[in-house]
C-alpha cells in the first residue's frame, strides 16, 4: 500500500496555504485600503474580483502546463510570482497600481493550487484520495483560522501594507523546502490554447464591469466583452488547438451542472470577505475585533475539513456538498434578518464555517474527477477551480449590487438564495463514489 511522503505534502500544503492566508486575511483591512485609495466598497470588491479572473486563467493553463511539463517547476515559478505580487501591493500607492499587483498575486496562485494538489494526491492511492483533498481543505481552514485574526491585528497596529508583506517570508521558505520536491511525472499531451485562456478572462471581467460601470463605459465594456466571448469561441472551434476548458466532461447536463454549480461555491465563499465590514459596521467592532469574530467560522471549518473528505470517501461528494449549502443558507439568513445581534453573528458564522467545509475541498472534487479520466487529474482540479473562481470573481460584484437592496441584510439575503439555488442544481450532477471510482481504475 503507497505510503504518503508527509515531507513533500508539507511543500506543498504550505504553498496552497500562502494564497489561502492571502484571500481570508485581507476582509478586516477592507474599510482601511478603500480609505486610502479613497474608493467605495463597491470597488474595493474589485480588488477580489481581479484577483479572481486572473486566477481562472491561470488554473487551467498552469495546470495543464504542470501535467506536461512538470508540476513541481509550475508550482516554484508560481510561488515566486506570488512573493513579488505581495511586495509590489504593500508598496503601492496609486489603485490600480495595487489592482495590478492583485492580478498578478492571482496568477500565482492559480499556479500554485491545482499543481501542488495534483501532486499531493499523486502521493495518495486512489481509495483515499477523499482524506488528501481533506487534508487540503484542511489548509484553508488553518489559514481561515489564522488569516482574519492576523490581518486585523497588522492593519491595526503595524497598517494595512503588512498585511502582504508578511506573505514574503513564508515564499521565501517555501523555495528553500524546494530542494525536497522530486521532478513529477509528465504528460505530452499538448497544452490548451493561450488566446482562449486570456480571452475567457478577459470576457469574465468585462461582463462583470458591464454590471458596474455606467453610461459610456457600460457600453464600451459589454462590446469588448462580446469581442472576447466571440475570440474564445473562435479559439476553442479551431482545429487541431486543445481547448482552454475540455469539452467532453463538461458537456451534457451534468457537466453544466457541475461547473454551475462550483460558481454557486464561489459566490457563497466570496461574501466571507465582506463578513469583518459586516461587524464593524452593525456590531461596532475594531477592525482587530471583526477578524476575531470569524473564529467560530474558521474553527469549525478546520475541525471538519477531514471529515467532509472521510464522508465523500463513504457516501459521495454530492450529498456532503448539498448539506453544507444547505448551512450556507442558513447563515445568510441568520444574517440577513433586521436587527443583527453578537449572538446570531457567531451562530452565522458556525453555519458558514460548516457550510465552506462541505462545499470548497473535497466533495466538489471527487465529483469533478469523476466526470475525467484517470490521467487528467491535474486538469479536472483545474477546471473546478476555475469555475469556482468564476463564482469567487462574480461575487462581490453581484452581492454590493445586492446592497443597494438593503445594505448587509440584502447582500446576505441573496447568499441564502444562491445556496437554495445550489442544492437544486447538484441533483443534476451524477455522485461518485471510492468505490465506484476504484472499480473503474481496475476496470
Amino acid at each position: 500500500m503507497l505510503r504518503p511522503n508527509f515531507r513533500i505534502l508539507t511543500v506543498y500544503l504550505l504553498g496552497v496555504f500562502i494564497g489561502a492566508l492571502d484571500m481570508s486575511i485581507l476582509g478586516p483591512a477592507f474599510r482601511l485600503i478603500a480609505g486610502t485609495f479613497h474608493i467605495s466598497l463597491a470597488w474595493m470588491a474589485w480588488t477580489v474580483t481581479t484577483y479572481s479572473v486572473a486566477y481562472v486563467a491561470a488554473t487551467v493553463l498552469a495546470g495543464a502546463a504542470g501535467d506536461r511539463h512538470g508540476r513541481r517547476r509550475m508550482f516554484l515559478l508560481g510561488i515566486v510570482a506570488f512573493g513579488v505580487a505581495s511586495t509590489i501591493a504593500a508598496l503601492s500607492h496609486v489603485f490600480w497600481v495595487f489592482l495590478v499587483a492583485r492580478a498578478v498575486q492571482g496568477l500565482g496562485a492559480g499556479a500554485v493550487y491545482p499543481n501542488a494538489q495534483a501532486e499531493g494526491m499523486r502521493l495518495f492511492p486512489p481509495q483515499r484520495r477523499g482524506m488528501a483533498l481533506g487534508i487540503f481543505g484542511a489548509a484553508f481552514g488553518v489559514a481561515n483560522i489564522i488569516g482574519p485574526n492576523l490581518g486585523g491585528a497588522l492593519a491595526q497596529y503595524v497598517g494595512w501594507p503588512a498585511i502582504f508583506l508578511i506573505n514574503i517570508p513564508i515564499a521565501v521558505v517555501v523555495l528553500l523546502l524546494a530542494g525536497r520536491l522530486p521532478e513529477s511525472e509528465r504528460s505530452m499531451r499538448p497544452a490548451p490554447d493561450l488566446v482562449a485562456g486570456v480571452a475567457f478572462a478577459v470576457f469574465l471581467a468585462l461582463a462583470l464591469l458591464t454590471l458596474d460601470a455606467w453610461g459610456p463605459w457600460r457600453l464600451l465594456a459589454a462590446v469588448g466583452a462580446l469581442g472576447a466571448l466571440a475570440t474564445f469561441i473562435a479559439r476553442e472551434r479551431t482545429p487541431g488547438s486543445t481547448p482552454f476548458l475540455d469539452p467532453h466532461a463538461l458537456r451534457g447536463v451534468s457537466g453544466a451542472a457541475l461547473v454551475a454549480g462550483a460558481a454557486v461555491v464561489g459566490v457563497d465563499m466570496s461574501a466571507a470577505v465582506f463578513v469583518p465590514t459586516l461587524a464593524q459596521e452593525s456590531l461596532g467592532l475594531s477592525v482587530l475585533g471583526s477578524g476575531v469574530s470569524l473564529m467560530p467560522a474558521a474553527f469549525s471549518a478546520a475541525v471538519l475539513a477531514p471529515v467532509a473528505g472521510v464522508l465523500s470517501d463513504r457516501l459521495g461528494g454530492r450529498g456532503v456538498l448539498q448539506v453544507g449549502l444547505a448551512f450556507a443558507a442558513l447563515g445568510g439568513i441568520l444574517l440577513a434578518l433586521p436587527s443583527l445581534t453578537l449572538w446570531r453573528f457567531i451562530l452565522a458564522m458556525l453555519a458558514f464555517g460548516v457550510g465552506t467545509t462541505f462545499t470548497m475541498g473535497a466533495p466538489l472534487n471527487r465529483l469533478a474527477i469523476g466526470l475525467y479520466r484517470e490521467e487528467q487529474t491535474g486538469e479536472a482540479l483545474a477546471n473546478v477551480a476555475v469555475f469556482r473562481s468564476v463564482g469567487i470573481a462574480a461575487g462581490p460584484v453581484l452581492l454590493t449590487i445586492a446592497m443597494a437592496w438593503h445594505r448587509f441584510s440584502g447582500m446576505f439575503a441573496a447568499v441564502a438564495l444562491v445556496s437554495i439555488v445550489g442544492i437544486v442544481i447538484f441533483l443534476l450532477v451524477p455522485d461518485v463514489r471510492a468505490a465506484s471510482r476504484a472499480a473503474g481504475e481496475d476496470a
